[in-house]
């Protein structure tokens, strides 16, 4: 590197340095901190609840794509666990109660 390039080097990192102020590890740890705290205030985007039924048929549809887009053999496999997966969670859920269920032991 040649002298000139150097001292441009030197200089750009001293204006850097200039214009970033250096913390402390206390100022550091207060200021991640007041970021964390931040963060407990996001409200979910979406607290829609999707049922097992349109789970189903959304991956339904991905696999019916899938399979025409040619993909891999692994990939189809995985949307096929998926929808299973989706299927014997509704059933799960719309399983008859006995009546003992309604009442405390």
């Amino acid at each position: 590197m040649p002298n000139t390039e150097v001292l441009q080097w030197a200089a750009e990192a001293d204006d850097s340095l200039a214009r970033n102020k250096i913390l402390t590890d206390d100022e550091i740890f207060r200021t991640v901190a007041a970021e964390d705290d931040d963060e407990d205030d996001v409200i979910p985007i979406n607290p829609i609840k999707i049922s097992h039924s349109e789970a189903g048929a959304a991956l339904s549809t991905s696999l019916q794509w899938a399979e025409e887009q040619n993909f891999e053999a692994h990939e189809i496999m995985l949307l096929i666990r998926l929808r299973d997966l989706a299927f014997e969670l509704k059933i799960g859920t719309a399983a008859q109660r006995k009546i003992t269920d309604f009442f405390g032991h």
